[in-house]
């Protein structure tokens, strides 16, 4: 029996043993975890949408930039073609209407030989010629074909011109009689000047201001008729 109970007994101590081991071991897993370290995350959606914003924004800037200052180099180059290429001879006087002119200062010049009116200067062409031809005319003058967009200039232009002639103006039909102005203005249904039953031929695309019976009025003729013209340019402000 005393070997049975040291048998026992030392059963009982190795159970006990044994599942102290058990014990331990299902402990392990409670000590301190480990720090997981974490890969960094991509950008959040907002900070993405708002550097895209930004990016747009800069972009649109620097169009913006670019067009300014074209616009801007092409005012002033063409500044300087009306004070170089045009005339060397100017005839100016003050422009009271002229809001920024300082007193006692010049204001508004025409070049010499043209007939100042309003805010514009107009020269007569003494050679006829074709409307194309014309329009270059006036173009290496720093000008374009005259332009009319009411009453006061029509009379004004038609008291210095001779009535025995023609003179072009900037007015054509590019097309089913849709008329416009050189200048890109658009065309004034309410001043226009034809004389009685002209417009008239589909295939004269080209206007002229003459004098009929009537009076002055205008005329649409073939663009390779050649006729004198009249060219207009803005004043030169001083």
């Amino acid at each position: 029996m005393a070997s049975e109970i040291t048998y026992a007994e030392v059963k009982f101590k190795n159970e006990s043993n044994s599942s102290s081991t058990y014990s331990e071991s299902a402990a392990a897993p409670k000590g301190k975890p480990t720090p997981h370290l974490s890969k960094p995350g991509r950008p959040s959606l907002l900070f993405t949408s708002l550097m895209a914003l930004f990016l747009l924004l800069t972009i649109s800037f620097l169009v913006a930039f670019i067009l300014y200052y074209q616009k801007y180099s092409q005012l002033l180059e063409e500044k300087k073609v009306i004070k170089d290429l045009t005339h060397k001879e100017l005839n100016c006087k003050k422009d009271i209407t002229f809001l920024s002119c300082p007193q006692n200062k010049v204001c508004s010049c025409c070049p010499k030989d043209w007939k100042p009116f309003s805010s514009h200067c107009y020269f007569i062409t003494i050679d006829p010629a074709s409307y194309s031809k014309s329009e270059e005319k006036c173009s290496s003058m720093g000008a374009h074909l005259m332009v009319i967009h009411s009453q006061e200039e029509q009379d004004f232009i038609t008291k210095i011109l001779d009535p025995k002639f023609a003179y072009y103006i900037g007015l054509l039909d590019p097309g089913r009689r849709q008329w416009r102005w050189v200048d890109q203005t658009p065309y004034n249904e309410n001043a226009k000047f034809w004389h009685s039953g002209e417009p008239n031929g589909n295939d004269e695309q080209c206007v002229i201001i003459n004098h009929r019976n009537s009076g002055w009025g205008w005329n649409d003729v073939r663009c390779n008729v050649e006729q004198k013209s009249v060219c207009q340019m803005k004043k030169i402000y001083l």
